[in-house]
């Protein structure tokens, strides 16, 4: 790459077995991502002249027979000191050498993994060095002279910060590893570690035996660090894991790696190590993924941050094997404390229970997550006692900071809890109880599967959700009460037919439903599915509604599907003789329903079956709410494999007319053209939840991305399709920042256009997925290109008949 320039994309690029150097750039801004480089007879990463690129996710691997380094990093070549210098920023590399006991390598012998020299900087942060027959670095320092890559050091244009090294032909510390003391000085002092990252397999043959992934217990896990400001950019993909890996094997399904039988896939395996947990975290702690955490009781995070590794099994003890004399075994994030729990769809974060033999929809076998935090509600009071812990235990929520940050839950699923303390029926633990929750907590993709109580509740707070999955609880699956005004999309529910609440039951207040602020969530891209409309003795509340509307509630639905409940749609409350109740809140317009599809009750097929209040049935017709088949591929509540939510390509559900809140409410909201939590083939639950675990779900339902993209872009996005390789059809995603003219069309290898997708219409900001049907081609490599308003994207994808 000579000079090339910031406005080109360079992403998911393969070189294999090349005489020369793998990648090398002369000059230049390009930024790359997804870079491989395998076997190359030379360097792999080469930089000169000035390359000043940005770069992520590179991976490295090199041969034992002839190789040079990972990384050939020059500042200038006939002008050592002339500007710009060649200082590219580079983050999330997993770099893997000839083996550290490899001898007889020709070339350069991978005597060290970067050779820096010629007045060159280059900044990597994040990243994975192993297996190499040398040593670790060798930077030019030239004697009299600063005009060379100490100086750069020495300047801070050549930073290594927060990586990991490890397995060195010349010796496994940092002595060996970085023989230079003023090397070796810097890189310590910036956090590089000389530590194994536990990759899952390295081998260089055709045995299946590499899988560059992170391995249980891993400290490349949950050990990156984003707050440089350099990777403070929208280029970069903020992940928590250090090297180009994390759950997903990106190499998979289109490398030459991979093609040859290099590449296998080794599970993440399963930690046997139980570790008890009976005392509170007080300061930074991380639980591993190479040991399962019991439990013992009422667990406190008072302080600090508990982390917890992909991948990581926690299980709470039941009440009769609990040793601390507490009533029941469960997590409890205190305020002022935080949460980094994050996994990810190939390696989730379960909470279960210690009980070995449990059937599928066990409940109440301990208790759950509880969250506390310091935003507002409409008590009188900021210092409220949590429900379902006793009264002397320091379970309080409540404050005035509505941006409070209690941390992150991402792909975790929480399982047959919901355990009652007291005994008493109603205060058992929610799944996952969220207490003046603020708006700096991020919680997605978080299942509650098998509680005894709610699957999740809201006490006041700000706090947004998207992807969350409530199944087979034994009361509500989303309770709000106490002012709760947090933003939710692509929540999803499903209802047991042998006990069960409604799907929402939403209250204004407890003890001040007068008191503001009001509860008024805005809420999108739901599906509730109940127990079914002609199920009959439901215990619990009996699946009477699919919401329960009162004291003094709002909230706002949109976009959404409401189906195969036994009782009524709604109930809401109306008080005699008050202005002070949910129906005032629906003649505020604190209170809608708009844009949403309700279908099969158990009461009827009617508008006034379905909403037997008359306001109620005035304000949904109003509102837009169509009582129409959405055209869902299958619903079951058995471990028969039947249960699809997505909808039909050609169903209302996908040709409805949507709200779209992006541009009217808040852009935290993707602005989508389906209604429901799925869109056809787009089955984000496929993976990490229990509902796929214990056979539910649909083998052939299609989770279009691991790492799905929870944001308007900053920037158009393509996505690569699936399923791919492909017969006949595919499905290809894109994402726009904002609304602009899109021309998609599908060209062969000779450049001949074959396929026009999308020509020049205007589209809105946010994920668009378009299905393609290759019918007519015949087999072989095809290119997608996206053109939009400033960008123009290219990927390719395999047709095999």
């Amino acid at each position: 790459m000579g000079g090339v320039g910031s406005g080109t994309v360079i992403e998911y690029v393969e070189v294999y077995a090349n005489l020369d150097d793998c990648f090398e750039w002369f000059g230049g801004t390009v930024n790359t991502k997804n870079l491989v480089g395998a076997f190359c007879g030379d360097d792999t990463y080469d930089y000169d002249q000035g390359f000043r690129g940005k770069g992520q996710f590179w991976f490295s691997i090199q041969g034992a027979d002839e190789t040079g380094r990972a990384g050939e990093h020059d500042g200038g070549d006939t002008n050592e000191t002339g500007e710009p210098f060649s200082i590219p920023v580079i983050t999330n590399v997993t770099y893997i050498g000839s083996g550290e006991g490899a001898s007889g390598i020709g070339g350069d012998g991978n005597d060290r993994t970067f050779a820096i020299r010629d007045n060159a900087g280059g900044k990597y942060y994040n990243s994975i060095f192993t297996d190499f027959a040398g040593v670790g670095a060798n930077i030019e320092d030239l004697d009299g002279t600063s005009d060379d890559s100490r100086g750069q050091l020495e300047e801070g244009n050549l930073v290594f910060n927060n990586n990991l090294w490890y397995g060195y032909g010349a010796g496994n510390t940092a002595e060996a590893i970085l023989p230079q003391d003023f090397v070796r000085t810097n890189f310590v002092a910036a956090n590089n570690q000389v530590v194994d990252p536990n990759l899952r397999g390295i081998s260089r043959g055709t045995d299946a035996g590499l899988d560059p992934r992170l391995g249980l217990g891993s400290p490349a896990s949950t050990g990156a660090n984003f707050s440089f400001d350099v990777l403070d950019d929208d280029f970069f993909t903020p992940v928590i894991y250090q090297g180009a890996f994390g759950g997903s094997n990106w190499l998979a399904g289109w490398t030459a790696i991979d093609n040859a039988g290099t590449l296998g896939d080794i599970p993440l395996g399963t930690a046997t190590n139980e570790v008890v947990i009976t005392d509170d975290v007080t300061a930074n702690t991380t639980w591993t993924n190479d040991n399962i955490y019991i439990l013992d009781g009422l667990v406190f995070v008072q302080s600090g941050e508990l982390t917890i590794q992909p991948g990581t099994i926690v299980k709470g003890r039941l009440n009769t094997n609990i040793t601390t004399g507490e009533g029941a075994s469960a997590l409890i994030v205190q305020r002022g404390a935080t949460i980094n729990a994050q996994g990810d769809a190939s390696n989730p974060i379960v909470f279960t229970t210690e009980v070995d033999e449990v059937e599928a929809t066990d409940r109440g076998l301990w208790g759950g997550i509880i969250i506390l935090g310091r935003a507002t509600t409409n008590e009188t009071s900021t210092n409220i006692q949590v429900e379902g812990i006793p009264a002397e235990q320091p379970a309080q929520y409540g404050g005035n900071d509505d941006t409070d940050n209690s941390g992150t839950l991402r792909y975790v699923s929480i399982r047959h809890g919901g355990f009652s303390i007291s005994g008493v029926p109603g205060d058992e633990i929610n799944g996952l109880t969220m207490g003046a929750v603020g708006s700096g907590t991020v919680i997605e993709f978080v299942e509650v599967f098998a509680n005894l109580d709610d699957c999740f509740e809201w006490f006041g707070g700000t706090v947004n959700t998207r992807y969350l999955v409530g199944a087979f609880c034994g009361d509500d699956t989303y309770d709000y009460d106490q002012g709760f005004r947090g933003y939710g999309q692509y929540w999803f529910s499903i209802q047991g037919t042998d006990e069960a609440g409604r799907a929402g039951e939403h209250d204004g207040g407890d003890t001040n439903e007068t008191g503001t602020p009001f509860s008024i969530p805005v809420i999108s891209h739901v599906t509730y599915i109940g127990s079914g409309s002609g199920a009959t003795g439901v215990g619990g509340d009996g699946n009477d509604r699919a919401f329960a509307i009162r004291d003094n509630a709002g909230g706002k639905y949109y976009n959404s599907i409401f189906t195969d409940f036994a009782g009524v749609g709604a109930n809401i409350e109306d008080i005699d003789g008050s202005s002070e109740d949910s129906r005032a809140q629906v003649e505020a317009g604190n209170l809608v329903f708009e844009n949403n599809i309700w279908y099969d009750f158990g009461a009827g097929a009617t508008a006034a079956d379905i909403w037997p209040q008359d306001f109620v049935e005035t304000a949904m017709v109003a509102g837009t709410n169509q009582i129409v088949d959405p055209g869902i591929a299958g619903i079951s509540r058995s471990t028969d494999g039947g249960l699809n939510p997505e909808v039909s390509p050609d169903g209302a559900a996908s040709t409805s007319t949507t709200t779209d809140l992006n541009s009217t409410v808040s852009d935290w909201f993707a602005n989508r053209g389906h209604i429901g939590a799925f869109a056809y083939n787009e089955v984000w639950i496929k993976d990490w939840t229990g509902l796929d675990d214990y056979g539910y779900l649909n083998d052939a339902v299609i989770n279009p991305n691991e790492e799905v993209e929870t944001d308007i872009p900053s920037e158009m996005q393509l996505s690569q399709n699936y399923p791919n390789p492909f017969n006949p059809t595919t499905n290809i995603q894109f994402a726009l920042p904002s609304a602009q003219n899109v021309t998609l069309k599908v060209y062969n290898m000779l450049g001949q256009e074959v396929a026009t997708l999308i020509n020049n219409e205007n589209l809105q900001a946010g994920s668009q997925t378009i299905s393609f049907d290759a019918s007519s081609l015949s087999s072989g490599v095809y290119i997608y290109r996206l053109v939009g308003a400033n960008t123009v994207l290219t990927k390719k994808m395999t047709l095999i008949k």
